[in-house]
């Protein structure tokens, strides 16, 4: 990284510090880059239990495993074409020769 950049970089660092406390400037908006809202699923424990090891096998996170899943759902049921299902088996073969193999 060049010089110019670092010393940009330390100073917007430094006078982010000192005016932390200060009110936003007039006009000023604030973002918040990630609008997802959690949900909440209760499951029995069986279940749970069966998710977390095929999101271990799998090597994904249990919560990527959910959201995947609840999106295809979605996308099967907004979606209604026979090349929206057909993208779908296909997906689903896919995923289940990963899992036998």
């Amino acid at each position: 990284m060049s010089s110019n950049i670092q010393k940009l970089i330390e100073n917007v660092a430094a006078e982010a510090d000192t005016t932390r406390d200060e009110p936003m400037p007039a006009g000023a908006t604030p973002t918040r880059p990630n609008k997802s809202v959690p949900v909440a699923v209760r499951l029995a424990p069986d279940d749970v239990a069966a998710i977390e090891i095929l999101a271990n096998k799998l090597d994904v996170p249990v919560s990527s495993l959910l959201r995947g899943w609840i999106l295809d759902a979605l996308a099967a049921h907004r979606d209604e074409s026979i090349a929206t299902a057909l993208d779908r088996v296909t997906a689903d073969i896919q995923r289940l020769r990963e899992l036998v193999a």
